[in-house]
């Protein structure tokens, strides 16, 4: 798990490089999101035997994070599946709901669908982490930090880390 959490501040500054194009951030995303989802415990449910990871934004977004399923294969023992979801009343039996930067969607509804369920909503937009979203990527003096909202990952059952508590900014 040490080795996990050391390399992230390294993807995480790999996002920061200049003109890179959507696709490239959200392969970028989709490896810290993997790396991260290791070190969250979600509690017992019966949506089957995947690991699935529902993406809110662009076709773009949902072929990168395809290609990452295909390429790490499981998270946490579990074969990942990925959906695309253009409306909030698409989501459902999700570990983790990604929400890209081009996601037209508005926060306030991908909360509200998702408050009584299980699933770590990440996302990247300014505010995000406080209105809702457990995990935000946010950028901080040049640098890509992780905004974490402790609150709603209690509140969804979820429980985080001590190491990735140890590396994100507390909201």
């Amino acid at each position: 798990m040490t080795s996990i959490i050391r390399i992230i501040p390294f993807l995480i500054t790999a996002i920061l490089i200049t003109n890179q194009s959507v696709s490239q951030k959200a392969k970028y995303q989709s490896e810290i999101i993997y790396y991260l989802s290791h070190h969250v415990i979600w509690p017992e449910r019966d949506n089957g035997y995947k690991f699935v990871i529902g993406v809110i934004g662009t076709e773009k977004d949902f072929v990168s994070f395809q290609k990452f399923a295909l390429e790490k294969g499981e998270i946490q023992g579990r074969p990942i599946e990925v959906r695309y979801f253009k409306c909030t009343a698409e989501i459902s039996d999700c570990h983790i709901v990604y929400i890209s930067e081009e996601c037209k969607i508005d926060i306030n509804e991908i909360v509200r669908k998702t408050k009584k369920e299980p699933v770590l909503l990440i996302s990247g937009k300014d505010g995000y982490g406080r209105m809702g979203s457990i995990i935000n990527f946010v950028e901080q003096n040049d640098k890509l930090r992780l905004e974490l909202n402790q609150k709603q990952a209690m509140k969804r059952g979820l429980i985080i880390s001590d190491k990735l508590k140890a590396i994100a900014i507390l909201i």
